[in-house]
């Protein structure tokens, strides 16, 4: 396997909630350099992929139906077709109007659609310490001397504040996933996690219905609390 496609630790929570969904028709986008399209050219030859890539490409074109190239902050083009899924891998902290991503998204997507994004989750316990200790978290620091074309992080999301963004872009049945890695990393992390832990198991226990406790137990859990990643899924 090439070096650039080396799996990450939540292509495999994509790639089950994808084939759960039996999804046929999926926009990979941003694309990147294609690794979910090879992943399903091997698996699931059938499905039709296309891709929209900030500035990179598949390096096998032919894996996708379509690939061009689209600022995600801009308002999305007319798309050769709706999509049971919409993937938006590790990009949505990298954008300046996230909102307009998101609504672009919901419209490409058919009635029931699934929109999986994933990006580093900055709740969790040393990311906290270190905005805490010197004013940003973990990944997001100062990105001052960067031009339009570098690694720039806009927006450092956590599960509550990415259900947010979601839920005012008219999506529902948001959802976070669990990635295999260790949650906590380090055992003093779950002692200075503790009372966000508690306090969300208090507002989840006096939810006014279920939807509230869902949310209150997701925003609790230890892949909210101590995962590096969140990979959060939402129907249109």
């Amino acid at each position: 396997m090439q070096p650039h496609l080396i799996k990450k630790p939540y292509h495999p929570v994509v790639l089950d909630i994808l084939q759960r969904h039996r999804a046929r028709a999926v926009l990979d986008a941003p694309c990147g350099h294609g690794w979910l399209g090879h992943e399903f050219a091997r698996r699931q030859p059938d499905l039709q992929i296309d891709g929209l890539g900030l500035w990179e490409y598949p390096v096998e074109v032919p894996v996708y139906g379509m690939v061009r190239e689209q600022d995600l902050d801009e308002p999305l083009p007319k798309l050769p077709r709706e999509y049971d899924a919409v993937v938006c891998c590790e990009a949505i902290h990298l954008l300046t109007n996230p909102g307009s991503a998101l609504k672009g998204f919901r419209d490409v997507l058919r009635p029931g659609g699934k929109l999986i994004v994933t990006t580093p989750n900055t709740w969790h316990v040393r990311s906290r310490g270190q905005f805490f200790l010197r004013g940003f978290h973990s990944g997001f620091s100062p990105m001052y001397g960067k031009k339009r074309g570098d690694y720039i992080t806009h927006f450092p999301f956590s599960f509550p504040q990415l259900h947010l963004v979601l839920t005012t872009s008219g999506f529902r049945q948001i959802e976070l996933h669990e990635v295999d890695e260790p949650k906590p990393k380090r055992h003093v992390e779950r002692l200075l996690g503790w009372p966000g832990e508690t306090y969300c198991r208090r507002k989840a226990a006096h939810a006014a219905d279920a939807d509230e406790a869902r949310y209150w137990e997701q925003a609790g859990s230890p892949q909210s609390m101590y995962g590096r990643w969140l990979v959060v899924s939402a129907e249109r």
